[in-house]
């Protein structure tokens, strides 16, 4: 039971969303076909262990199966939503049964989406229901409430609520022997609650200074829904009369309180009516120099003052025409404290409220001295967003979001949490189209605001994953020199390259991994390797920032392509992923079956991304069989091994053959390796009676060598080569290597010089 209980929750949830759409887009559109059919699948799923599901109406609150929802479901909106509107067509329950059709859904979507006084001008409800062939839903089927001893309902004046009862008793003490007579009173007496509200609200505000303003603001918010609960059964004039009051008492309060309880989830509280007057209280008076009025914002807040003057200001009920009752107007069964009765009373008049609201908001928009958004007004933004996508007012919308993302980059971290909700709550607003299509545009500020965003919220996390949504879709759409920016954020801190906490970097490693599925890596490495859309450069890009995720299969094309300018192309890449890539070549470098020319590769991609610490990983391909991979391992230390040089190259010179060992010594003399010179004049004294070719040559380089290094020690033994004179040519040097001593001694004396 509880199962189907959770699963009609979701019906009602998506229920909501699907008439909110009714009312902002064409019958034809794909939010609203997508809407209907999760709706449809999902009391599909419910009939299939209960039919009907019934979903009723009991003193203001909503029940699912016979059941009231816990207090914390009563007051999610989209439940509130759907209370309001049962209320305003005074519809007691609705019962869905099996054999419903899509159909049937769509057209009682459509029903509920519109003014009650618009479908009552066409006839009865139920006719018409039945005209559009609605035969699977109800209305005002008998309900029976089931109710645990714990979960009784007010009814009418009865309390047996423990926490309002507790609560009564707390404020007036004196009265706590008789509970009957705290009935007598409110009935009696119903401004006598406010007496109660003072006591309360003196007992909270007794304990500033012990609590931050938070915990305040908790307390307040308790007690107001406290308040409210115990009003719910009062006439409707009574009722208006303590939200006066309540309401001017609140809107007095620190403004730090007010925007903590802001904050709360006190939308339903008071019909809505109690987030007016904290929202009027809050926004600033207008400068002189701002006094227009533009029509677009004029007309939004209109729509949504009719809302509030039928008794819900952020409630969905309403077409949002903006076509609305205006003070004056005859006073309707559903209309609220804001109507024209109250025009010259002391209440406040709800449509000059609102007029100068738009105000205010321009004024906000203009000014960029002070953040845009805060708590109360991104309260009411959502309904403000509504009736511009209702009324397609572009304009207007775009001078929002740009005034948002002026405040997502403040360096203030809550002016930018703010701005973030903002432009969630616009972005959400959309179609899924319309949604990517504005992620595009502002992809640039977006990247700039993740630069510098140091907390993670929800809608750090949602605009992530739009921004990841949007990488997709380039990728597939071979949009590939505009992903790169994008990619390049997220690559950065999960590199470490741009420092971040944990929490971000967590967020940032995800959406690369998500990229990095077969999916987008195939396209891409299609890409690399047909250049089909002539875009295998941009590619290319896109992949080393993926970093060791793609590093296998890079490697295994160094290793396995026929095609010389491909595998060139790919060492390239991976040169550009710098040292993420040592790791995968150290694996692969120590395969001694591997061909020797994927060695060589590798062994030039070491000495272009390693450091003086990865040199030794090149030692043993000194000693390999193939000389070019010797002689790309030579290059490579020669580059990259700094101080090792000399141990690694000397540690192999025994062991190689005479041409080689050639090359070693001229290395060894270019990269001016004093650890050498004990070793050449060493060699030096090693003369054969008749010395060969190779000898010889040996002699040469090593003179050469020592004239690189430039070190004093060499200078007698080279003195001795030059000046020697041979006696029938026995025991003297060669003229080469005479001419190459001669050389190397002239060299060192301008160094000491």
């Amino acid at each position: 039971m509880a199962d189907i209980r959770l699963k009609a929750l979701d019906a009602l949830v998506i229920m909501n969303t699907a008439i909110k759409n009714v009312r902002l887009y064409p019958p034809t559109s794909a939010t609203i076909t997508n809407a209907l059919e999760k709706l449809h699948l999902i009391f599909l799923d419910i009939f299939e262990q209960e039919a009907p599901i019934i979903f009723a109406e009991s003193e203001k609150n909503i029940l699912i199966c016979g059941k009231p929802l816990e207090q914390k479901d009563q007051e999610r909106s989209q439940v509130t939503t759907l209370l309001n509107i049962l209320l305003n067509f005074g519809i007691r329950s609705i019962s869905f049964d099996k054999g419903l059709e899509k159909e049937e859904l769509a057209a009682f979507m459509e029903l509920l989406s519109k003014k009650p006084e618009v479908v009552k001008s066409e006839g009865d409800l139920p006719q018409i229901m039945a005209e559009k062939n609605i035969r699977h839903i109800y209305l005002d089927q008998k309900v029976y409430i089931s109710m645990d001893k714990d979960q009784e309902i007010i009814s009418s004046l009865d309390i047996k609520d423990d926490e309002i009862t507790q609560f009564l008793m707390s404020t007036h003490p004196e009265l706590a022997s008789d509970p009957q007579i705290l009935q007598e009173m409110m009935m009696k007496n119903p401004e006598w609650l406010l007496e109660a509200f003072q006591a309360g609200l003196s007992q909270i505000m007794a304990q500033k200074g012990k609590l931050s303003n938070q915990q305040l603001s908790e307390k307040l918010k308790n007690l107001l829904t406290l308040v409210d609960k115990v009003t719910s059964p009062l006439e409707q004039s009574d009722q208006e009369n303590i939200l006066q009051n309540i309401g001017k008492t609140v809107a007095t309060m620190d403004n730090d309180i007010i925007q903590e309880l802001s904050s709360q989830e006190i939308e339903q509280l008071f019909g809505g009516m109690l987030l007016q007057y904290i929202m009027f209280s809050t926004l600033d008076e207008v400068k002189p120099e701002d006094k227009s009025v533009e029509s677009n914002i004029s007309n939004a807040l209109t729509s949504a003052g009719d809302s509030i003057s039928a008794g819900g200001a952020v409630s969905d009920s309403g077409s949002g025409s903006g076509s609305g009752d205006t003070a004056g107007s005859k006073k309707t069964d559903n209309q609220g404290p804001g109507s024209a009765d109250t025009a010259g009373s002391e209440k406040i008049d709800y449509q000059k409220q609102l007029f100068n609201l738009k105000e205010k908001l321009l004024s906000r928009i203009k000014d960029n001295s002070r953040p845009f958004m805060d708590a109360p007004l991104l309260l009411v933004l959502p309904k403000i967003i509504e009736q511009l996508v209702a009324q397609k007012e572009k304009e207007t919308m775009e001078k929002i979001i740009n005034r948002l993302i002026v405040d997502l980059l403040n360096e203030d971290s809550d002016v930018r949490a703010k701005a973030s909700k903002g432009l969630t709550e616009i972005i959400e607003s959309f179609s899924p189209d319309q949604q990517s299509e504005l992620i595009e545009r502002l992809s640039g500020q977006l990247i700039d605001w993740i630069k510098l965003e140091t907390v993670v919220t929800l809608d750090y996390r949602k605009i992530c994953r739009s921004l990841q949504k949007l990488l997709q879709d380039f990728i597939r759409q071979g949009r590939f020199a505009e992903s790169i920016p994008i990619m390049d954020v997220f690559n950065d801190i999960h590199s470490r390259i741009l420092e971040k906490n944990d929490a971000i970097r967590d967020i940032s490693s995800e959406i690369i991994r998500n990229l990095a599925s077969e999916e987008y890596l195939s396209i891409l490495f299609k890409e690399l390797h047909t250049n089909e859309r002539n875009k295998r450069k941009e590619a290319g890009q896109i992949l080393i920032r993926f970093g060791d995720v793609v590093l296998s299969r890079l490697l295994d094309i160094v290793q396995e392509a026929s095609d010389s300018n491909e595998r060139i192309n790919v060492i390239h890449l991976i040169i550009a992923m710098g040292q993420k890539a040592i790791p995968a070549i150290k694996d692969r470098i120590n395969n001694k079956k591997a061909a020797w020319h994927y060695l060589r590769n590798l062994a030039y991609l070491l000495g272009h991304i390693g450091n003086e610490t990865d040199a030794h990983l090149l030692q043993p391909l000194l000693l390999h069989e193939n000389n070019r991979v010797q002689m790309e391992a030579l290059r490579s230390i020669f580059q990259i091994g700094e101080n090792l040089r000399g141990p690694l190259l000397l540690s192999v010179l025994p062991k190689v053959d005479d041409k080689f060992k050639l090359n070693i010594i001229e290395t060894l003399g270019n990269a001016k390796c004093a650890d050498a010179v004990p070793f050449f004049l060493d060699a030096l004294k090693k003369r054969s009676l008749l010395a060969s070719q190779s000898q010889i040559d040996l002699q040469e380089k090593i003179c050469i060598a020592l004239g690189l290094i430039g070190s004093p020690e060499a200078i007698s033994a080279l003195s001795e080569i030059a000046e020697s004179k041979s006696f029938l040519r026995i025991l003297t040097y060669p003229e080469k290597v005479k001419h190459a001593a001669t050389r190397a001694l002239e060299s060192i004396k301008r160094k000491q010089k």
